[in-house]
């Protein structure tokens, strides 16, 4: 009898050389290729993202063969399906990446899992899941193969078109859960397949019975946090490392106008600061030192904000924590008191922009003077900040561009990234397309004041100009690597010289005329640094990717 009833299986990164193909098919002004300028390197005249960059240098001073990934991070989505499932009897194991834990996974689906499900938290199409479907089916052709997460969600809120019926072809799973959170779906799945009963009985799944994709009756889930919350102990140290991602709320209390987030997720949800208490403690056991919290709105309620500060002075665990944190609702001393007292050590700010009018446009309902007061209070308490910009949202001009380019160079933050704007066309800005002129979506786009190219070209420009503030890289990095990369022994104030190379490295390859000899002396400064860090090894290996 097999051991396991179902593998979950966490986040495929994909190859980054497909990456780069799609990048360069999209063409020189677009924002695909402005982006992806920014976020590689190239080691031996062979693109890589940083991360990547770091692994290579850092093996060649070490001669071990290690592969620095943040997906050593535990899969938030697979932990917590996984304990979902184990909570409801079902016998159940996960990895949390892909590419990296392949022998792992051929271990666990040689015991044959009645069912595999893939999660799809990150993804924006089929591209990451069809080769995770591919190797279930290769060593586990028996199992029942589910696809699930926010890709699903997305591709289903118009119903199942022409169009979803095809991409549900070609990713060639054996079922989909259409739903924003999913759990219950996913465990009476399992039960099913278990027990023989009919798919048709479980609700939020969508089926191929015969040629045509058929969704079964819709139940919305509405999970409580409490009841749901993770069984720390019941993983191994090994399998959670020294940084972990939990979450204490579900969905966003605002309704920005770019974002359609909040309207699929339903009304902000929160665990208990109990609950949260218990999960800290257990983590603590488990040896974790830092903490991501990946709450929307981690400082919202203000109040249930500074209730688990508290309780996380009182507890007095160890642990450094990061999150995402609204100047706007951080009103007063004792917000950032509590937060630096009880551990915080970075805050990743959505910003999106330094206008005021924008901001407005944006329905951010934060105004200049708030992000300024937030970012300099943070700053005192030594708290790491990560600004992210949005360039060329409907209303962006050249003046609004100047004033986000003064505002980051005048707030200072350590870090900042800016992205031109994505158009979605289910986000509330697009209820006013025709006020704005708003033509196209996705990243091929233009409005009364702006285009996509334009936006693509606005943010090289802030590359250059941003002098007070680091660039941060965003394939495989982003803000969430800085706690797994503190786990690792590289801490900011070793990051950010790094990263000041990295910066000029760009800036030099991607100018009119590169200069060969200052290419060179900037590759050798960035191989010196890394191989002078003092890292601890990582626990995935190129070997076995």
């Amino acid at each position: 009898m097999p051991e396991l009833d179902c593998v979950v299986i966490g986040y495929n990164e994909g190859d980054f050389q497909d990456y780069r193909l799609m990048c360069e098919r999209s063409g020189p002004t677009s924002p695909e290729w402005q982006i992806y300028r920014k976020e590689h390197l190239e080691i031996d005249g062979r693109p890589m993202p940083w991360m990547d960059v770091l692994s290579t240098l850092r093996n060649r001073a070490t001669g071990r063969n290690d592969r620095y990934h943040v997906g050593e991070v535990f899969n938030l989505a697979g932990l917590y399906l996984t304990n979902f499932l184990r909570r409801h009897g079902i016998r159940t194991d996960a990895v949390s990446l892909f590419g990296a834990e392949q022998e792992r996974l051929a271990r666990l689906l040689a015991e044959r899992p009645a069912v595999v499900a893939i999660t799809t938290t990150f993804y924006v199409n089929i591209l990451s899941v069809t080769p995770i479907v591919d190797f279930v089916r290769r060593h586990s052709p028996t199992s029942h193969i589910v696809v699930g997460g926010p890709l699903i969600d997305n591709l289903c809120l118009d119903g199942i078109t022409d169009e979803v019926q095809d991409l549900f072809h070609g990713m060639g799973a054996d079922s989909y859960v259409r739903e924003s959170q999913g759990e219950h779906a996913l465990a009476e799945l399992c039960q099913a397949v278990l027990r023989g009963r009919p798919l048709e009985e479980v609700a939020n799944l969508i089926t191929c019975p015969e040629d045509d994709w058929v969704a079964n009756r819709r139940k919305p889930e509405a999970n409580d946090l409490d009841a749901c919350a993770i069984d720390w102990q019941s993983f191994t140290p090994e399998q959670i490392g020294v940084t972990a991602q939990t979450r204490t709320a579900r969905s966003c209390a605002f309704k920005c106008s770019f974002c359609d987030y909040p309207t699929r997720a339903g009304a902000l949800t929160t665990a208990s600061v109990d609950t949260v208490r218990r999960e800290l403690r257990a983590m603590a056991e488990l040896g974790v030192k830092n903490l991501v919290f990946v709450d929307d709105t981690f400082n919202v309620p203000p109040k249930r904000f500074k209730e688990l500060c508290r309780m996380m002075i009182e507890e007095d665990l160890g642990l450094d924590w990061y999150s995402y944190f609204r100047c706007s609702n951080a009103r007063d001393e004792e917000t950032f008191d509590l937060a630096a007292q009880s551990g915080c050590r970075g805050v990743f700010l959505g910003i999106e922009s330094g206008d005021a009018d924008i901001l407005a446009n944006m329905n951010k309902l934060a105004q200049d003077s708030q992000y300024r007061a937030g970012i300099a209070r943070l700053k005192e308490r030594g708290i790491t900040t990560f600004a992210s910009i949005i360039v060329g949202f409907p209303g962006e001009n050249e003046r609004t561009m100047q004033n986000t380019i003064d505002f980051v160079n005048e707030t200072g933050p350590t870090f900042w990234r800016a992205q031109p704007w994505w158009g979605n066309p289910r986000s509330p800005v697009y209820r006013n397309k025709e006020v704005y002129g708003i033509e196209g979506a996705a990243y091929d786009w233009s409005h009364a004041t702006m285009n996509s190219a334009e936006a693509a070209a606005w943010c090289d420009k802030m590359f250059d100009r941003v002098t007070e503030s680091v660039w941060l890289p965003l394939y495989d990095f982003d803000f969430w690597s800085l706690p797994y990369l503190d786990g690792k022994g590289l801490g900011v104030d070793e990051l950010v010289p790094l990263l000041r190379t990295t910066q000029e490295l760009m800036r030099e390859r991607d100018g009119q005329r590169p200069d060969p000899t200052r290419l060179a002396v900037l590759n050798e400064q960035l191989a010196k640094d890394v191989a002078a860090l003092d890292m601890a090894p990582a626990r995935f290996s190129y070997a076995a990717s």
